[in-house]
Parts: C-alpha cells; sequence; structure tokens
C-alpha cells in the first residue's frame, strides 16, 4: 500500500469474505501499512467466515492505530464479524457494539 500523498487523508481496507488464519497475516500487513494514513476505514461487510487468528489480525491492527494516531472506522462489519468478536469478547476492542 502506497504513502499517503498530498490531499489523501483517508484509505480503504476491504476484509473479504474469509478472515481465517490462512489470511490473518495478510489483512493485519494491509491493515498496518494503511495506519500511516491519518483516516481509515474498514469495509467487513463481505466477512462470513472469521476464527480466532483474524480477530486477533484486527485487535492488533487497532493496536497500530492508536499507536499511529490514526482515525479509525467500519465502513460496514458483517452479522459474521459482529458475532464472532462479541463471543470472543472482542466487541468494544474492536469497537464493534
Amino acid at each position: 500500500m502506497p504513502k499517503p500523498r498530498g490531499k489523501l487523508k483517508e484509505t480503504n481496507v476491504t476484509l473479504g469474505s474469509d478472515l481465517r488464519i490462512s489470511r490473518a497475516r495478510e489483512v493485519f500487513a494491509a491493515l498496518e501499512a494503511a495506519a500511516s494514513f491519518p483516516s481509515v476505514r474498514i469495509d467487513g461487510a463481505d466477512v462470513i467466515r472469521i476464527d480466532a487468528a483474524g480477530l486477533q489480525a484486527l485487535a492488533a491492527a487497532v493496536v497500530r492505530f492508536r499507536t499511529a494516531g490514526a482515525v479509525w472506522r467500519w465502513h460496514n462489519a458483517s452479522p459474521a464479524l459482529a458475532g464472532a468478536a462479541k463471543l470472543l469478547g472482542l466487541a468494544s476492542v474492536l469497537e464493534l457494539q
């Protein structure tokens, strides 16, 4: 992902449909790169498969955003994503209440 230039102040990260261990590193890398932008919009609308590794990647990215001072927000969060976060006690950390 490129570094922010000029007037580009927000970047979008789309999580896709599968957020399980096989994609956790890839998703975290995309989110980590997005932390260089002042604002990050995360689209989780298509997530239908998610596991603890995927949620861990999201939680780690949230820590990076906060450390970098990046503002982030959910554009959409699928019921599967919100439900898994709630089940594992991460809904408040991920701001998915």
